[in-house]
């Protein structure tokens, strides 16, 4: 019995003289912290937490140091070792640590500790962790396919004569995809950061130097999200804290002339009391969505759409229950051919985050779709935002902190096929990026001389006008003109003929005759000299002006 209780009071003693030299091992892996001397610290608390010790202390210090390292998985790994997983009342500190594992990327980890918060609380679990399950199972699931069948994500620097070393945010492109529209974050030392538009035109299929728009569109104050019609004869935008808004942010809007620049609020039917930021127009410029906080959403913020009509912006209305949840749906962004609506959730199933979605209606009358995740790799678990696709559907520019010129710069990237935009033809495009008055040529519409008969290799180009008509309901004029050869009583007679014979096929074609009418106008309206044959052709032509 003696040697028994003499080998007790040795042992408590020894651990005793253990505890207390880990102590004094932790004030001094404490001083280094504070000293920044990480690795030694961490050295020294990896030794004590190597004992199993079951003060809490050595573990939370090594997790911070992890931290600041950027370690993020073994800074929730080594957090663990002070939770038990089998008590229910240390649910929220492993809820925690799955969430780190979660933000971070390591989804099976993340998967893991959400399914044993869980067990320990399942009304909880129901309430705040089925989404995050539901996340995870999805990025698991990206991933392994991309595995199997590695999707092409490479993007590129758009280049030095946009992007520099600040921060380039926000890219927004005309429907010809020759003017891109961005901002330029500054953030000089001693100085208020500011936030300024830049433009950049592409000439001989190269970006020239960014220009920054004059006053009244940059401030001293920050603007950002700027948008243009596809026409680009309408600038849209946000500004914040202004004598005329009417809540915290609030949309304004003016016409793309650098020679007169006024912008207007655009009033309390698309304002409101609320965060009211991000618009875009459709290509057909009778719609503009936008992203808003106020009420009457689905949560968090929402897309709304306002009609734009020949009195203004009608009362804006929620986007509806499938593109909006009820956390936060932001930067959305309709593709030139209408048919396609890109935005940014977190609230959708998908990678963590906010992830990039598409839309997808079979028409402009019809609703929007159920939303598909844009997928792994372009989604990953850090925030996917602010996306725009080309007029041919193919290529998407988006901002990142990927390796460039600064802090964030503008890449572009091609798009996988079963997330494209539908490509626009000619006529489309000429349409979309066309006013009112403008003319429009028909340069694949041919007759043979001195005659009225359409030739078949005309039907094509007439078949896409008359499909584009049809939906989108514009009203047009058709054109006829000649060169100056002949009789100019004759050339009158001849290009309205033409002109009637252009509108017959498009009756035919099953466009309404409330949609168009027809002139001709002979040689009166040359477009270049009639004195050489190259001129005469470009005066021989069939077109149309929008008038409605």
């Amino acid at each position: 019995m003696r040697i028994i209780i003499l080998f007790l009071f040795v042992f408590i003693g020894l651990k005793s003289y253990t505890q207390e030299r880990d102590y004094k091992r932790y004030d001094k892996a404490i001083k280094l912290f504070k000293k920044n001397d990480l690795e030694k610290s961490k050295e020294i608390l990896i030794k004590i937490i190597d004992k199993k010790t079951q003060w809490d202390e050595p573990y939370i210090l090594l997790s911070n140091i992890y931290l600041i390292e950027n370690d993020l998985y073994n800074s929730a790994k080594t957090l663990l070792n002070i939770y038990d997983i089998e008590n229910a009342s240390d649910y929220l500190g492993i809820e925690k640590i799955a969430k780190d594992f979660y933000k971070n990327g390591f989804y099976s980890e993340a998967l893991y500790y959400f399914n044993v918060v869980c067990k320990l609380d399942s009304m909880y679990c129901k309430e705040k962790i089925n989404f995050y399950i539901k996340n995870c199972d999805f990025a698991i699931s990206e991933i392994n396919d991309n595995i199997s069948d590695p999707v092409s994500f490479n993007p590129i620097n758009i280049g030095p004569s946009i992007n520099s070393s600040m921060s380039e945010i926000g890219p927004a492109i005309t429907s010809d995809n020759n003017k891109i529209v961005f901002t330029r974050r500054v953030e000089e030392k001693d100085k208020k950061p500011q936030e300024d538009f830049y433009f950049s035109e592409k000439i001989n299929n190269e970006w020239q130097k960014a220009i920054a728009f004059p006053y009244p569109l940059n401030t001293n104050d920050n603007e950002g999200a700027l948008s243009f019609s596809s026409d680009q004869s309408l600038i849209i935008y946000t500004a914040c804290n202004r004598e005329d808004g009417f809540g915290s942010c609030d949309l304004y809007y003016g016409y793309n002339n650098l020679d007169n620049l006024e912008f207007y609020n655009l009033g309390k039917s698309v304002n409101s009391k609320f965060w009211d930021s991000q618009a875009c127009f459709s290509s057909d410029r009778k719609y503009l969505y936008f992203v808003s906080n106020r009420p009457g959403g689905y949560g968090g913020t929402d897309i709304w759409i306002s009609e734009i009509t020949k009195n203004g912006f009608s009362p804006a209305y929620n986007a509806g229950p499938l593109i909006n949840t009820n956390k936060d749906e932001m930067s959305p962004f309709i593709h030139a051919d209408n048919l396609n609506l890109y935005f940014s959730s977190n609230g959708h199933v998908g990678m963590g985050d906010y992830d990039l979605f598409l839309s997808k209606r079979e028409s402009i009358k019809s609703n929007w779709q159920n939303p598909k995740n844009l997928g792994y790799p372009i989604n990953d678990h850090k925030s996917q935002n602010s996306l725009i696709v080309s007029p041919d559907g193919k290529t998407a520019f988006f901002n990142s902190s990927f390796d460039g010129y600064g802090l964030d710069d503008i890449f572009y990237f091609d798009l996988p096929d079963d997330i494209q935009a539908t490509p626009l033809n000619n006529i489309e495009l000429d349409i979309i990026i066309s006013k009112i008055g403008d003319e429009i040529i028909l340069n694949n519409v041919h007759f043979s001389n001195n005659s009225y008969t359409l030739n078949d290799s005309s039907k094509f180009e007439l078949n896409k006008l008359s499909e584009y008509l049809i939906n989108y309901k514009i009203k047009i004029n058709i054109e006829g003109h000649t060169d100056s050869n002949g009789d100019s009583d004759l050339n009158l007679v001849l290009s309205n003929n033409r002109a009637k014979s252009v509108y017959d096929y498009m009756i035919s074609m099953g466009v309404s005759q409330t949609q168009m009418s027809y002139s001709g106008y002979g040689d009166s309206r040359p477009i270049a000299e009639n004195n050489t044959e190259e001129g005469r052709a470009i005066n021989r032509r069939t077109s149309f002006v929008i008038i409605d």
